[in-house]
């Protein structure tokens, strides 16, 4: 882009840079997170699942960081929306759906078709739920997201990839019946629901829910396996209750939103 008098404009301001290399951190972490899943099948070593499972959820919270600072510094701009957009395909699409692919896969050299379906269908919701995105929402989902955003099942897989590594993995395996089950549910529900137009809230765009994720997020990266395993489940709980009250609570606003407004026209006699 030129100026009217031929000088180059510049494709940042300094307000846009930091910003943008929290972007790219997220994108380089979830990318990570997909070579340390292939690592772990290669060498045949599983509990690298784990570290690639906690390398999504911490690009999830970049994710969410990179936002927060380009509102705080006013440096918002349309690469780094668009920037944006690649990460949550990257690190919440992609790399969670290799991720069940991976845990699926042990111990069996010779995959069918079977276990392809649940990664398969992870990565074409994402990809439909993002394209949708990026098509109906030009506010990029500040008054809401139309459909489940794609980091609540990134985050489901992650989460569930964690405890089912931990000693002793008996209690929390993939591989059991009412912990498989929950999780096949579960992920089902979340790849369906990124594909409808039910609203949901925003968190990260509240700084305290914000905060509350990424010190919950550093537990489980930094703490010892029980603090860590508690970290993680609290974080389902709460996941889950985003999807079953999230849609309530947009409503909701909506309603008091259009009452507000009613009011208003009543008093200025409209």
């Amino acid at each position: 882009m030129r100026a009217r008098h031929g000088r180059s404009l510049p494709l940042f301001n300094w307000r846009q840079v930091l910003p943008t290399i929290v972007t790219l951190a997220a994108m380089l972490v979830g990318f990570l997170s997909i070579l340390t899943t292939f690592w772990g099948m290669y060498m045949g070593r599983p509990d690298l699942y784990s570290r690639a499972a906690k390398l999504i959820m911490l690009a999830m919270i970049l994710d969410g960081l990179d936002g927060n600072l380009a509102r705080l510094l006013k440096g918002c701009s349309a690469f780094g929306a668009e920037l944006d957009t690649y990460v949550d395909l990257t690190a919440f699409g992609i790399a969670p759906a290799i991720l069940i692919f991976a845990v699926t896969f042990q111990g069996d050299k010779d995959p069918n078709w079977r276990m392809l379906l649940l990664p398969s269908a992870v990565a074409l919701s994402g990809v439909v739920r993002l394209a949708r995105f990026k098509v109906r929402d030009p506010l990029r989902g500040q008054a809401g997201y139309a459909g489940l955003p794609i980091t609540a099942n990134a985050g489901w897989v992650a989460l569930f990839v964690f405890l089912s590594l931990l000693p002793p993995k008996e209690r929390f395996s993939l591989n059991h019946g009412r912990v498989a089950v929950l999780f096949l549910v579960g992920v089902l529900v979340f790849i369906v629901l990124q594909v409808t137009n039910l609203r949901y809230p925003k968190p990260t765009k509240h700084a305290g829910l914000y905060l509350v994720c990424a010190v919950l997020v550093i537990l489980l990266l930094c703490s010892r396996d029980r603090v860590a395993a508690a970290s993680a489940v609290v974080m389902i709980v709460l996941g889950a209750g985003y999807v079953m009250i999230g849609p309530l609570f947009v409503k909701g606003m909506a309603v008091h939103q259009a009452r507000r407004e009613l009011r208003d026209r009543i008093a200025n006699g409209n």
